[in-house]
């Protein structure tokens, strides 16, 4: 009797003690969002860099598999031609931007449905802010993303291009923080800088790189390249180094940042990857260059794009060591609207590319030098052609599993429009 009631008041003693320490909370599920296509469109011809004032268009759409309905334009969609560029930079469910009218500001916006399941952006916009001291251009700037995605740096040139300025905002409310002047000087015997040049930060160790390239005046002389370390804290240039012309002329798209096209990725690895030029037999073609976890300089016995077609336009890592890359043929046209841009998929280990193909026929030719009509989301690439000749040629999406190398066919979008990008933003 005595031992039941000595382990009964035992076991009162321990409930009452496990009473008096904290609650055991668990951890909060992950936030999820859904996620939207943003596809845009421009009429007549394609757009990109300022090149189409006929209008430019975007429909929001929840899906690109085949058994979505076809993308209408006629009568749908935003028209953002006189407000915004396509050429932007997109975080979550918002676009930030130097805007196409009044570019005297940044801008914040997201784009939203109506009752209707109409899109539109809404208005006032969701931040903005004028420039203080430092002046920046629609499309003529780069970017790179600090402090986990809180701080948005912007960099680009004067009118001049001579100096290269530096402003950095907060992301909620587009907030300058502080801003500057790159200590970078003109070597002697050059003129300009590029635009705006390439910033990225290597997400593995946080080094904050700029590649940029200066001219000598003479359009006959090449572009000679640079890779500066700078410190994302205080701005101070930690190195600049100079890229031998044999590795690289100058990045793709470097007057304009990577606010269109995709030209730096990274690896599973930590190794980065970028688009260039080098000039074969007289004509400029493609390189892509890597630079390895841990370093700062070009791996100069590495290239991943050997014996070029033409110019290689876009780089995206779509996992299990493979690259899709977006680059021309020079003899099928090097016009914007040429039908003589393709997509292949290229093996990092032995630099080995094919053409991206579905059924065993690689996908059509498409125009659209400025483009970006491709996306890359969990192990997938979603992969845009422009319409072709035939009356079942639309302008559609391919889907490309990296862990299986399967195509299968998506969406349709309407003709009459030239299709020029795909963004994947976090959805309501």
């Amino acid at each position: 009797m005595k031992l039941r009631i000595a382990l009964i008041l035992l076991s009162t003693a321990l409930l009452s003690a496990a009473s008096c320490e904290d609650p055991v909370i668990p951890d909060p599920e992950p936030e999820t969002h859904s996620r939207v296509f943003d596809l845009y469109v421009c009429a007549v011809k394609h757009g990109g860099m300022g090149q189409n004032k006929n209008g430019t268009f975007v429909r929001s759409v929840p899906s690109l598999e085949a058994d979505q309905p076809m993308v209408e334009f006629t009568g749908r969609g935003i028209d953002i031609t006189q407000q915004f560029s396509m050429e932007s930079i997109t975080r979550g469910k918002y676009y930030y931007q130097v805007p196409q009218e009044g570019s005297d500001r940044f801008v914040k916006f997201h784009i939203e449905r109506n009752a209707a399941g109409e899109e539109w952006i809404p208005t006032p916009l969701d931040a903005e802010v004028p420039f203080k001291e430092n002046t920046y251009y629609a499309r003529k700037y780069t970017h790179a993303w600090l402090d986990g995605g809180k701080t948005l740096l912007i960099l680009g040139t004067d009118s001049a291009h001579e100096e290269i300025f530096w402003t950095k905002l907060n992301e909620t409310d587009l907030a300058i923080q502080s801003e500057g002047k790159l200590g970078l000087s003109l070597p002697a015997g050059f003129v300009t800088f590029s635009t705006s040049g390439l910033l990225t930060l290597r997400p593995s160790d946080g080094t904050l790189f700029y590649l940029y390239y200066v001219k000598d005046g003479d359009s006959d002389h090449k572009p000679v390249t640079h890779i500066a370390i700078i410190n994302p804290s205080t701005m101070d240039v930690v190195s600049d180094t100079v890229v031998p012309e044999a590795v690289m002329e100058e990045p793709v798209t470097a007057a304009y940042g990577e606010l269109l096209r995709n030209i730096i990725a990274y690896d599973d690895r930590g190794t980065m990857y970028v688009a260039g030029l080098c000039t074969f037999d007289g004509v400029k073609k493609g390189v892509m260059r890597r630079i390895l976890a841990g370093q700062t300089t070009f791996d100069a016995s590495w290239n991943g794009f050997p014996n070029p077609e033409g110019r290689l336009l876009t780089l995206q890592y779509v996992g299990n060591n493979r690259m899709l890359s977006y680059s021309r043929v020079e003899t099928m046209g090097t016009k914007i609207d040429s039908r003589s841009h393709f997509y292949s998929i290229i093996d990092l280990g032995t630099t080995l590319r094919e053409r991206v193909s579905y059924n065993g026929e690689p996908l059509r030719y498409c125009s659209g030098g400025y483009s970006q009509r491709s996306a890359v989301a969990d192990g997938k690439a979603y992969i845009g052609v422009t319409e072709g000749d035939g009356a079942d040629d639309y302008p559609m999406v391919y889907i490309y599993d990296s862990a299986t190398g399967v195509v299968t066919p998506g969406v349709k979008l309407s003709k009459g429009f030239c299709f020029d990008l795909i963004r994947i933003m976090e959805g309501d």
